[in-house]
């Protein structure tokens, strides 16, 4: 029994031996040889194009390969990167993971180093991050403004292209020449996607997900009914840059008429805030029980959820969707 015991322990190491063998002589340099030759690919069709790099370098979630290679397997990684992308951020996903994390365990220590109960840290480090994530969705919504603003000029150039005689898609590459950044920042990335050899329908899909305004999904949809069914080019960019031009001075006449409505949305939602603070600076031994105290703590969470949804409901009063 201790022999055939013996027998088979033998044959397994033997066999374990051999396929590792197998693995690091063999199987490892031809995947190696495989991954040389597409790197001398890339590195070919880069020289021949020099923004690839950047196509390239978007795809990586962190520099640090291990960091990288957790990010890739945590959910929500590709929305936060369409949400960076969306902004203009030209920030890793991996990077502003650490830094969503530090700034709410910055706020605890600090607040946990002043004397303050855990409980009442765990919530002032809850809110605190939630302000990277707020400052990125400012600039994301400053940037699709600026978009809607430039996008009928570039819908008016793309148009005397057509009508000059140039490809669709060259009038793409004379947009992300000419005009500013986000209009032709955008526009550029699409070209370079069609030269790299995504089919134009997807590359104007991905223009309508980076930028998901209602101008861009029409502009999107009006190209590929086009250029299914036929029809004129020109005429069609000439008539969406004026009805979006049309829906801009309307947008700005609602922000006209609903600015008092916001301003009373700002003071309402800042005054609390703004009184908490001159009373702690003035005589902090007049406020500080109503930090510790459990009856102050219940009412400071009763005020706080009032004054959310209070901002919530003006918010919906005064947003008027055009």
């Amino acid at each position: 029994m201790m022999v055939l015991v013996l027998t088979l322990l033998i044959f397994a190491a033997t066999l374990a031996l051999t396929l590792s063998f197998l693995y690091f002589f063999v199987e490892t340099p031809i995947a190696r040889r495989k991954m040389r030759t597409r790197l001398a690919a890339v590195q070919e069709l880069t020289f021949a194009n020099p923004e690839v790099p950047d196509l390239l370098r978007k795809q990586l979630l962190s520099d640090i390969q291990f960091f990288n290679r957790v990010l890739s397997f945590l959910p929500g990684i590709p929305q936060l990167r369409l949400f960076l992308e969306q902004a203009g951020i030209r920030m890793q996903v991996g990077t502003f993971t650490l830094i969503a994390l530090s700034v709410p365990l910055f706020v605890f220590t600090g607040t946990l180093t002043l004397g303050l109960p855990t409980l009442q840290c765990l919530i002032g480090a809850a809110a605190a991050s939630a302000i990277p994530f707020a400052i990125i969705a400012g600039i994301r919504r400053r940037r699709f403004n600026k978009f809607e603003e430039q996008f009928p000029e570039a819908m008016d150039l793309l148009g005397r292209a057509v009508r000059a005689g140039h490809a669709f898609t060259t009038g793409f590459e004379l947009i992300g020449t000419e005009m500013p950044d986000p209009v032709g920042e955008e526009f550029r990335i699409a070209f370079q996607q069609q030269n790299l050899g995504l089919p134009l329908r997807d590359a104007l899909t991905n223009v309508a997900v980076r930028v998901p305004v209602p101008d861009v999904r029409i502009f999107v949809s009006a190209i590929q009914i086009q250029r299914d069914s036929g029809g004129n080019l020109g005429e069609i960019l000439d008539t969406l840059a004026m009805v979006m031009r049309e829906r801009f001075k309307l947008q700005r006449q609602v922000k006209i008429f609903t600015a008092e409505g916001r301003l009373s949305s700002y003071a309402l939602t800042a005054m609390p805030l703004l009184g908490l603070v001159g009373m702690y600076i003035f005589n902090p031994n007049y406020l500080m029980p109503l930090f510790k105290d459990p009856s102050g703590q219940k009412a400071l969470a009763f005020v706080g959820v009032l004054q959310i949804i209070g901002h919530i409901v003006i918010s919906k009063i005064i947003k008027i969707k055009v």
